[in-house]
């Protein structure tokens, strides 16, 4: 019973439509001197021989030798399952069909050959070859463009679900101290609460919801970098950082969001963090006819603490896969470090 309700009723109509579909092919192409029933019944023995062979092509031999990158053993394996099934048809069509249809056989190819001589003739074999395999070639074919849209489907499924988690790059310490930061400002009553709280509304919002499609605006972006920012340039004054963000927006391109914010994270994480002098950030971005270049310029500290985490590390390989996701052979990332500077340069097509 759970066999049967394993098995695809619509996957074995289709399939039986098929094989119909090939039969009233042949019964269209007879001669008129051909009778109608016997032309009917022994066709009907040729499709399931053909029927034998491409089901036991694609259902064994192929998982169990191609599938597996045996490709000798599958050659073997296909020529010898081809010529089985070409010998029962043989060994059927002498001890039965023939005698049961003597005058239909008349002028058939191998006629008057003994079962033996059947199936050592060159001419018979080739004939029979090419007639039991061409539907199992259009079968097979079928069922590979299915494959291939499974897997397309599967590979997109994929894609989309790494890139959800690639896009999760907010750090989670930039919302922890931004918070301190607030709960600091309301227990002042700086008015500077207010504009923080709408900020970190609108980072979250972005965050959470608008980062759900591959591509944003341009303008999307830059609002969400400016506004990271302002809550970052809370945590320190202007004696521990210099800031400064230039833009060049010629023409409004689609960006994937959030993929740059690590750049900008890493840069405030080493560049200002463990900075006892001043720090200097650099950022630019340009959007022009098809192309969005953004680069981004950090002083390192010149102490023991200005090392680059695991942590910084792994954030760079995620972007790493997501432009490989998202800009396949579409973008330049080239990252050059000296001993006082980390310069990030970060060129797409659009």
């Amino acid at each position: 019973m759970d066999f049967i309700k394993k098995i695809d009723l619509k996957r074995v109509a289709l399939h039986c439509l098929y094989w119909i579909f090939f039969l009233f092919f042949y019964i269209s192409n007879k001669s008129d001197n051909e009778g109608s029933y016997e032309f009917t019944f022994v066709y009907c023995w040729k499709i399931v021989a053909q029927a034998i062979f491409g089901y036991g092509l694609i259902y064994w031999i192929i998982p169990e030798t191609l599938n597996k990158k045996k490709y000798l053993l599958f050659l073997i394996s296909s020529i010898g399952w081809l010529y089985f099934v070409f010998a029962l048809l043989m060994t059927l069509k002498y001890y039965y069909l023939e005698p049961k249809f003597p005058g239909f056989f008349d002028d058939w190819l191998g006629h008057k050959m003994t079962v033996p001589e059947r199936l050592t003739s060159f001419k018979l074999i080739l004939r029979e070859f090419s007639f039991i395999t061409y539907p199992v070639i259009i079968l097979g074919f079928i069922s590979f463009n299915r494959k291939q849209q499974r897997l397309l489907k599967l590979e997109e499924e994929k894609k989309s679900m790494e890139l959800k988690v690639l896009k999760n790059q907010l750090n989670p310490h930039f919302l922890f101290n931004t918070l301190n930061n607030l709960y600091t400002l309301t227990l002042k009553k700086d008015d500077k609460a207010p504009e923080v709280i709408a900020k970190l509304s609108e980072i979250l919002d972005f965050v959470l919801y608008r980062c759900n499609e591959d591509y944003v605006s341009i303008e999307k972006e830059i609002t969400l970098i400016e506004n990271y920012i302002s809550l970052e340039k809370l945590r320190y004054n202007e004696n521990r950082l210099d800031i400064l963000f230039t833009k060049d927006i010629q023409e409004s391109n689609k960006i994937s969001p959030l993929i740059i914010l690590t750049f900008i994270e890493n840069a405030f994480k080493h560049g200002v963090v463990n900075e006892t002098e001043k720090a200097i950030i650099r950022l630019n971005l340009e959007s022009k006819k098809q192309q969005i270049i953004f680069s981004i310029e950090n002083t390192k500290p010149q102490n023991e603490l200005a090392r680059t985490s695991d942590k910084s590390k792994i954030g760079l390989e995620n972007v790493r896969k997501q432009l490989d996701l998202l800009y396949p052979k579409k973008h330049q990332l080239e990252i050059e470090e000296t001993q006082t500077n980390y310069t990030v340069k970060l060129y797409f097509t659009t």
